[in-house]
């Protein structure tokens, strides 16, 4: 099987991009059974933290400046799942720093932190200790520079997919846009694309005169900062001012072939759930939101600048001043009726979009773990985090991921996405900290054992798993058991039924230039996976969404 690494090495290590493993080699000592049975230490700690516990302690930590509406539905969820929920407020985030530094064994017994900062509540060094005391925290390190600052999720896209070669080209374009970071030239703190971008503009057919390129303010949101320039001339004045002002732009093509519901675009705003960034685990949820433009779609500008703006543009804080967020809004459940059968296959892809995004940002964040101080084993693995990732479908219905809120609005006046929400945030709570049947680690041995053809030894199939790889696939089982209202995105159910998907994604995964041993660490995941779906629907157990789907469309 293809999980096997042993079996491929040989001919894989002059590559120098894979790990030496030998057949029945253990990388981490001890057969694999003991290892899932008894994990390391720092595992247990971590597994045993939340299993069984009648109340959990939350402590939430926020600017006393900040607004707490997005934090309202949060502790909501919580409560509803038997938290008790302390709230601590500071003038300025270094207090906190400060404050839980100096006194950290007061908040020892903190099962979980919520962070109410856009950004980060603490530094790395707390990130590190929090970590070894097992408590979750809902915001992951990393996460600014990875995904959620349009410049940066631009960048750690351009960085893992090299879209300056056609493959990488192609692999970026399959599930988002062509970016370039444009700023001032005194900017030295991260990457610009100036020169490159407009040394592409004088490609022949790069520019698009009908559709013309988006321009984002980067410290912006909200629809706030962004504007498009339909001609070359403009666009290329455009930068070279850019050039010598303090601003910085992210430039993206915009989508020529929108897919429109009653002569409007949309987006669909997706709210997806990540427990794991190395590697990704990652769930979307069932019932996001479907965000109408207020104006009937028009390419050019024959409007006045407002009504064009409302015409592209599907930001609720756009279009609120011209309709209600009742008549600008669906549920995904509405619009999977809007779909009909055409619905298995839009979310499949939708699914896939997401988890190729989460994949390639991978990369970004083994970058930013490996430069921490003080810890050289981080891998954030108590945290987790909700995210938005908003999606245009072309008229094929082909998703294309614009950007990725790392705070995504909770807070609507609208009755029907307040409730959303709250559903939201419930199974969040859930999914994290329900309760898991004692047997657990007994139930992964037994999956792992059914995906091995008889007669083929356990000990030397698996023995290659490492710690952090048995840790991954113990809190996958233990989440897998609280999935109620998510829907699996990585690992991806669909990939093990259909081969031409399962070697996309190992090209895919080649391309990214992951080792040997994380390619073999998916293809596991795939069949396990599989075994799932087929587990699932041959008792006639409640399924997860994407199971449903994987059996309509494939």
């Amino acid at each position: 099987t293809g999980y096997q690494v042993f079996a491929t090495l040989e001919t894989e290590v002059s590559s120098g991009n894979n790990v030496g493993i030998t057949q029945g080699q253990s990388q981490t000592g001890g057969p694999v059974r003991e290892r899932i049975v008894s994990p390391r230490e720092s595992t247990e700690t971590r597994l045993s933290r939340f299993h069984n516990k009648e109340g959990y302690k939350a402590i939430s930590l926020g600017r006393t400046i900040d607004k707490a509406l997005n934090y309202m539905k949060r502790k909501e969820g919580l409560i509803k799942a038997n938290f008790t929920v302390h709230g601590m407020r500071f003038s300025h985030w270094y207090r906190a720093h400060d404050i839980l530094k100096r006194d950290f064994a007061r908040f020892e017994d903190a099962d979980v932190f919520l962070c109410l900062s856009k950004t980060y509540c603490f530094d790395e060094q707390l990130y590190i200790k929090i970590e070894n005391t097992g408590a979750k925290m809902d915001r992951i390190y990393g996460q600014l520079e990875s995904w959620s600052n349009k410049m940066y999720f631009c960048n750690a896209m351009r960085d893992a997919l090299r879209p300056w070669t056609p493959e990488g080209a192609a692999r970026l374009r399959k599930f988002t846009f062509d970016c370039w970071v444009l700023g001032p030239k005194s900017q030295t703190d991260f990457p610009l694309q100036n020169e490159d971008f407009l040394q592409r503009l004088n490609e022949p057919n790069f520019f698009d005169f009908e559709h013309g390129l988006v321009f984002k303010r980067t410290s912006k949101g909200g629809g706030a900062g962004v504007y498009f320039k339909l001609t070359k001339a403009e666009v290329e004045q455009e930068v070279r001012e850019l050039a010598e002002t303090n601003k910085t732009f992210v430039i993206q093509p915009r989508l020529t072939n929108p897919m429109l519901i009653n002569k409007r675009k949309f987006d669909l705003r997706c709210h997806v759930l990540v427990t794991s960034v190395s590697p990704i685990r990652a769930y979307l949820h069932t019932n996001g939101i479907v965000r109408f433009a207020a104006n009937e779609y028009s390419k050019g500008t024959q409007h006045s600048k407002s009504q064009t703006k409302r015409s592209f543009l599907t930001n609720l804080s756009v279009n609120n001043r011209a309709a209600n967020t009742e008549d600008l809004t669906w549920t995904h459940k509405q619009f999977r009726e809007y779909l009909k059968d055409d619905g298995p296959e839009v979310f499949r892809r939708i699914d896939e979009a997401i988890a190729e995004m989460l994949v390639a940002s991978e990369k970004s964040f083994e970058k930013i773990f490996s430069n921490m101080e003080g810890s050289k084993d981080f891998k954030c693995r108590i945290c987790y985090q909700q995210i938005g990732v908003d999606i245009l479908l072309d008229e094929h219905m082909n998703p294309h991921i614009m950007e990725v809120n790392g705070n995504p609005m909770q807070n609507f006046k609208d009755i029907k996405l307040t409730e959303l929400c709250k559903d939201f945030q419930f199974d969040i709570a859930k999914l994290v900290y329900g309760r898991h049947a004692d047997d657990f680690k007994e139930k992964l041995i037994l999956s792992l054992e059914s995906t091995l053809p008889v007669g083929i030894s356990f000990e030397d199939s698996f023995g290659w798993l490492n710690d952090d790889y048995i840790e991954y696939l113990l809190q996958l089982e233990t989440e897998q058991e609280n999935m109620d209202g998510f829907r699996l995105i990585y690992p991806p159910s669909h990939a093990g039924f259909s081969l031409t998907k399962k070697d996309d994604w190992k090209s895919y995964l080649n391309h990214l230039e992951y080792s040997s041993e994380r390619i073999a660490f998916h293809n596991l995941l795939v069949d396990l996976q599989k075994q799932r779906v087929n587990n699932c629907v041959e008792t006639g157990n409640e399924c997860s969404g994407e199971v449903n789907d994987v059996v309509k469309s494939d």
